[in-house]
């Protein structure tokens, strides 16, 4: 190898590695560079990553949004945890709580479930002598509701599964308990009775207190009148309301809570001014318990979030608690006679008022959620406020209508909607509980304060009774009300109150202050759909067992002499006409109770007919049930026999306008003279039509129902100079109606009988479209007022007398009825559609006796029990022979025993007048009644050859009162009656 070649290749492979160095070192370069970006990626990498460590801290911690990058170096905004659940919560903060569409959808399976808004459950109640109803109690001077603290023997516990009552507003379950009580019941409180000093203005609505009772009076007009008497209404209030409103939550919703904690959380009564709590108006102390919502620890505000008895709910539209509350509210009268307290279902054809005092001037208002609002106002001023039932043609709904209970309205459109003042969204609503009769704080007088309760006296020198005034007092009812001096008789102060010095009454209606049971009228209603049968069964059963609610009035009675002037007879009416009175309608104010005493022939009239200066009178009392267009008192009663110059006493007896389910009655006794001579000015009670005939003993009967067996008599003998009164024990017979007294042999005695009335539970009504028909007729002779006697009364207006053996109260199958197209039976129908039964059958076939078939009717959206009947009398009769294979003349109600021929042996009644040879012209059908060949009518019927009750079996129907012609001739009532109270609210199933 040559010098040249080995160079060649050194150079070549000096070449090669200064190449391979160059790219070492490029390599080396580049290498440096990618230690130097992954130092600078590492970098950025922790820096992002310490960025995301406090963004994921401030997610965890703070309110708002974070900002979180990626490896890419993007960045993305998240809400943080705090901002999440404050989302959750906007929907639902507690999940355990009802949002508002699961609380409305609760409400309105309810609303399907009942009947409509009333009370679920009555609640246990208190023992038989306190009870008004079941779970209705009096006790000294509050209205109750619930059990009693007694361990046992609460009246009508077996109506009630729970021990306080439960009420449905609206479809919202309200439990009812420790209402101004801090031990369960619902205690309500009441005004103080009225003292003569305040009066009310029917025409402007306008009430005034007066500084003492001579201004009172002096202030009366035709409209303006002190109030004496009145009735206060009870009713349950309940609202819908934002708790962060007062930032308060009371239990059970009640912001009356009467115990100062619950379940450990302590209570306060001074969150939220007194009268959010007050019963009314009148009422400045009642103050209700609850919690400051907003001091409640989580654990709290679970206890009453998680128990659905505090009704509260989550808007998530309001962002708001809301609250379902209620209150107990009683209303002050402003007298007695109240407008629509029974609340009627909504839209059903008719048009009622609003729930008031006076229409138009003195309505029910709602308060709700205010704090502070009037109890009555006026409704016919544009855009006021009102409660009403059934709406009337001027009113505007302002929320949605609700069955059985008050809802707002508006008097005329065009105003704003201001109902949100009351509740949330409009929501407040009542239903009704009570009606309850007062008395007053004045003296009492027979003639001038019925309704007092306290003696008279004069300061420092002594007290007196009514009958020990001084004859020289010319009394007034102002002189019941002012106060006493040394010198002037006046009320005395201490007396007719609850732990006063005395009363002086004679009744069992002692003290003002107290609220006896016989005062109730209780207006609550079952929420419960009713089944038909049952409750007509249930209702008959309660009317029979003398434990059906019902209600009458106090009677008084003002006397006129008069001298008959023209007499005769007209239209087959005997009538009358008095010098006296150019009017007789003037001084006769109700024919059912007024009555004519001729002095001179000692007849008593009773008013058939007044036909303006002529009245048509009657011997029979029975016209005085009949229709006022009935004229006639010859034809089937007994005439009576008035002439010219003849002198009357005309006894003018009305209701008072209290009412009563025990009502203070008085049974007047003597000579109308006597009596018009010591009360020239009327008195309360009824004459007995009773005058002292001078012997020994004298049976008096008595005016009214009662369970009385002993009574107290005031009496005097008008002919003594001093005034002489005295109190007489009297002994009731209540089999017979009657007592007796040896002071009563007088002729001219005059008494005043205390009688406490057992009232009526039913009243005469026109027969109405039928919802249900009972398959037996009661039937009863009974005289036991818890075994028919008070129903009967009620119906036929006099006593039943059968006091042997159990057969005077029971049933008998209805055979067939007859029915119109819209529900009713046929009125005075004679053609047969009338309902047929089996025979009556009774014990100890004697005085008078009823038949009645039951039947369900609705009225206003209510359930009543209607009666359709008649009264039965019993005749012994007096058996005829015939012969039935001969010719032979029978008369209507005569009975036959046929002793000769192919009907020999048969007692049979004839039903009409006919003549004939019966085998040939009659058969024998299976009841074993003689029926018609021809006309296919029956025209006798079997009867007891002893007696019978003179039934046709056949059950009467018509409107009202009557009479009929039984098939032994007598004259009996017959009627249509209906309960005084609804029994429930009626519904479609």
């Amino acid at each position: 190898m040559t010098i040249e070649s080995q160079l060649a290749q050194l150079q070549q492979a000096a070449t090669e590695q200064t190449e391979a160095s160059v790219q070492l070192a490029n390599n080396i370069t580049e290498g440096l560079q990618e230690i130097d970006q992954v130092k600078q990626d590492i970098a950025q990498t922790y820096q992002t990553v310490n960025q995301n460590n406090q963004a994921l801290n401030d997610w965890q911690t703070q309110s708002g949004n974070v900002n979180l990058k990626d490896l890419n170096g993007n960045s993305h905004t998240l809400p943080t945890l705090k901002s999440l659940i404050a989302d959750a919560q906007s929907v639902n903060p507690h999940p355990h709580v009802m949002i508002k569409a699961q609380f409305d959808a609760l409400r309105d399976m309810r609303k399907q479930q009942y009947a409509g808004s009333g009370f679920v459950e009555w609640g246990l109640g208190d023992s038989a002598e306190n009870a008004v109803n079941n779970g209705m109690w009096v006790y000294q001077n509050k209205l109750n509701l619930g059990r009693s603290g007694k361990t046992r023997g609460w009246f009508g516990s077996d109506k009630s599964s729970t021990p306080f009552p439960k009420g449905l507003v609206d479809g919202v379950s309200i439990d009812l308990q420790s209402v101004d009580y801090p031990y369960g019941i619902v205690s309500c409180k009441f005004p103080p009775a009225p003292d003569g000093t305040k009066t009310y203005d029917s025409a402007s609505g306008t009430v005034t207190q007066h500084n003492d009772a001579e201004t009172a009076f002096a202030a009366e007009t035709d409209s303006n009148k002190v109030i004496t008497s009145r009735k206060d209404l009870v009713f349950l209030e309940s609202w819908h309301e934002k708790i962060a409103e007062k930032d308060v939550v009371y239990p059970l919703g009640n912001v009356q809570y009467g115990a100062n904690s619950y379940k450990g959380i302590a209570l306060r009564n001074n969150l939220v001014a007194q009268g959010y709590s007050a019963f009314g108006e009148w009422d400045a102390d009642t103050k209700g318990h609850g919690v400051k919502w907003s001091s409640l620890t989580e654990p709290q505000k679970a206890i009453f979030l998680g128990e659905p008895e505090h009704n509260i709910y989550y808007d998530p539209k309001a962002k708001a608690y809301i609250q379902v509350r209620y209150r107990i509210r009683v209303i002050e009268g402003l007298g007695d006679n109240w407008d629509n307290p029974y609340i009627h279902a909504y839209n059903r054809g008719i048009d009622n008022n609003y729930i008031s005092y006076t229409h138009g001037q003195s309505s029910l208002k709602p308060r709700g959620k205010r704090i502070e609002g009037e109890d009555l106002g006026p409704s016919n001023i544009s855009g006021e406020m009102s409660y009403a039932g059934m709406l009337n043609s001027n009113a505007v709904s302002l929320n949605a209508p609700i069955i059985g209970g008050m809802r707002m309205a508006r008097h005329t459109s065009g105003y704003p909607n201001n109902s949100s003042d009351f509740g949330y969204e409009g929501k407040c609503y009542g239903i009704p509980i009570a009606l309850v009769q007062r008395l007053n704080k004045g003296a009492y007088h027979p003639s001038y304060n019925p309704m007092g309760t306290t003696q008279y006296t004069m300061t420092g020198v002594r007290n007196y009774h009514w009958y020990e005034l001084p004859t020289s007092l010319r009394m007034s009812t102002l002189g019941c009300f002012i106060q006493p001096t040394e010198t002037s008789i006046g009320k005395h102060p201490g007396m007719g109150y609850i732990g006063g010095h005395g009363h002086s009454r004679a009744d069992q209606y002692k003290y003002h202050d107290a609220i006896y049971a016989g005062q109730v009228e209780d207006l609550r209603l079952s929420a419960n759909k009713l089944d038909k049968a049952e409750v007509l069964e249930s209702t008959l059963r309660h009317a029979i067992s003398n434990r059906l609610r019902g209600e009458s009035k106090p009677l008084f009675t003002k006397i006129h002499q008069a001298t008959v002037r023209n007499a005769g007879t007209s239209r087959g009416g005997r009538w009358l006409k008095v010098t006296e009175y150019e009017q007789l309608k003037d001084v006769i104010t109700d024919k059912r109770y007024a009555c004519i005493y001729n002095a001179t022939k000692s007849e008593v009239y009773y008013i058939a007919h007044i036909d303006g200066d002529a009245v048509y009178v009657s011997l029979d009392k029975l016209v005085q049930s009949l229709p006022l267009s009935y004229q006639n008192g010859g034809k089937e009663f007994s005439p009576p026999t008035p002439e010219v110059d003849d002198i009357l006493y005309i006894l003018d007896a009305f209701e008072l306008s209290a009412s009563f389910h025990e009502t203070p009655q008085i049974d007047l006794y003597g000579h109308p003279e006597n009596l018009l001579q010591q009360f020239p000015d009327g008195v309360q009670g009824l004459w007995n039509e009773t005058i002292g005939s001078g012997s020994e003993y004298q049976l008096i009967p008595i005016n009214h129902i009662t369970e009385q067996t002993a009574t107290a008599m005031i009496g005097r003998e008008p002919t003594l100079t001093s005034n002489q009164w005295s109190t007489y024990a009297v002994g009731l017979n209540n089999v017979d109606g009657n007592w007796k007294s040896m002071v009563t042999n007088k002729t001219d005695f005059v008494g005043l009988v205390h009688i406490t009335e057992k009232a009526p539970v039913t009243k005469a009504k026109s027969s109405h479209p039928v919802e249900y028909v009972s398959p037996y007729i009661y039937q009863s002779n009974f005289y036991h007022l818890d075994r028919g006697g008070s129903l009967n009364s009620s119906l036929i207006g006099k006593r039943t007398k059968q006091s042997e053996g159990h057969l005077g109260v029971g049933f008998t199958p209805l055979n067939r009825h007859g029915l119109m197209s819209w529900g009713s039976f046929k009125v005075n129908d004679v053609i047969g559609a009338q309902p047929k039964h089996d025979p009556i059958f009774l014990y100890q076939k004697e005085g008078s006796a009823v038949k009645a078939l039951t039947s369900i009717i609705e009225k206003n959206g209510l359930f009543y029990l209607q009666f359709h009947g008649s009264e039965l009398q019993y005749q012994n009769h007096d058996v005829q022979l015939a012969n039935s294979s001969i010719s032979q003349s029978y008369t209507k109600g005569k009975v036959y025993r046929f002793s000769v021929g192919e009907f020999k042996g048969l007692v049979l009644q004839a039903l009409t007048t006919l003549t004939g040879i019966m085998q040939d012209v009659t058969y024998i059908n299976e009841e074993g009644e003689l029926v018609g060949l021809v006309s296919g009518n029956v025209v006798f019927k079997p009867v007891n050859a002893k007696g019978s009750w003179g039934d046709d079996q056949t059950i009467p129907i018509i409107n009202g009162e009557n009479t009929k012609t039984d098939l032994n001739g007598n004259t009996v009532k017959v009627f249509c009656h209906h309960t005084l109270f609804p029994i429930g609210i009626a519904h479609n199933g």
